[in-house]
């Protein structure tokens, strides 16, 4: 049964696919995910942000094996790049490359060379609910350009200790087809954005024999300070989900994760703390999902609050076509919405 929440990375370095032997290389395999969603925000403080928004996904995840260690890895992504202030259906569309990288996995350690999004924080990914993003999309590391590595180790149950070095995609990579969302520009500012390897990060992921089920996520980030900047920005996360197993047709999922981070933007005195909850109810085919994300920024002495609160319940068909629809509250700048989104998404792997 499928959650209405994506993968979370972070965990798939603690293991790798089982190959089976009759195995012959060079292979490649990976997964197309098509998907629709409209969110209507029917009432709003703002009146001009009562909308409708009609949009596709498409992503594709693809590993091109050279053997059974070292592998080229592309994912690519078609989606509405900008956002909007006015009702819109399939429109303003732009594909563009996330992740380009080598790697060299074994059981014991991995290295990586490439484009890739640094190991920082789950709840960006893991959080449930439809599409429509998070607060903590905020912190997610993305499209970054450098190299990395892990290294896994048994203590009571598997366990990653990962790294990264890297900075902002300034390259053509960072623009997108169709509809042009760059490409990105050092002059731009923002943090990372050196075009030096000068940000890192740091993270340990895993979990404990004793709690199948259980994986928790610990991270630190340094981003060096873009033009526009005057420090680093440092971010600390601290997040965990546990799958339980209630009985034969049950399971229950619960996701935490607090991250904070200090002079963000890359501005000294500018502080923001995010928390985020969830859960996910999961019966036969079905799953019922609740989260709540909030966020709290002080910058120049003033305290801004926000939050998002949301459920959802999905379905998945036998031939695997997911259907969902879910209900957000949500408090931003002071502003009042509410919003009813729903969603279909179909993957298929080759």
């Amino acid at each position: 049964m499928k959650k209405i929440a994506y993968g979370v990375l972070p965990f798939l370095l603690l293991s790798s696919p089982a190959i089976a032997e009759d195995t012959s290389y060079p292979n490649i395999s990976g997964e197309i995910s098509i998907e629709i969603e409209n969110d209507w925000t029917h009432d709003s403080d703002d009146e001009a942000a009562e909308i409708n928004d009609l949009y596709p996904t498409v992503d594709l995840v693809t590993t091109f094996a050279f053997t059974p260690e070292l592998s080229a890895n592309l994912e690519a992504t078609l989606e509405s790049i900008d956002e909007t202030s006015e009702d819109r259906e399939f429109d303003d569309l732009g594909a563009y490359i996330s992740v380009l990288t080598v790697n060299y996995d074994t059981d014991a350690f991995s290295v990586y060379a490439g484009k890739f999004g640094a190991n920082f924080g789950i709840a960006w990914d893991a959080a449930p609910g439809l599409g429509w993003g998070n607060l903590a999309d905020d912190y997610e590391i993305a499209e970054v350009i450098g190299f990395g590595g892990a290294v896994n180790f048994n203590l009571s149950g598997e366990h990653s200790l990962s790294g990264s070095v890297f900075f902002a995609d300034t390259s053509f990579l960072s623009d997108s087809l169709g509809d042009s969302r760059g490409p990105l520009e050092k002059s731009d500012g923002g943090p990372a954005n050196t075009e030096s390897l000068e940000s890192f990060a740091l993270a340990l992921d895993g979990g404990f024999d004793a709690l199948e089920g259980f994986r928790y996520h610990i991270g630190f980030a340094s981003l060096e300070e873009g033009e526009d900047g005057d420090t680093n920005q440092l971010g600390y996360a601290l997040g965990a989900e546990y799958e339980i197993q209630l009985n034969d047709e049950f399971t229950l999922t619960p996701i935490g994760e607090i991250a904070f981070l200090e002079d963000a933007g890359g501005v000294s005195g500018d502080d923001i703390f995010y928390g985020t909850a969830g859960a996910t109810l999961g019966y036969n085919n079905w799953s019922f999902t609740t989260s709540y994300h909030y966020r709290d920024t002080d910058s120049g002495g003033t305290s801004v609050e926000d939050y998002y609160a949301d459920a959802t319940i999905g379905y998945e068909f036998d031939f695997g076509l997911f259907v969902a629809a879910g209900y957000r509250f949500a408090e931003e700048d002071d502003v009042d919405s509410r919003i009813l989104g729903v969603l279909i998404n179909y993957t298929f792997e080759f």
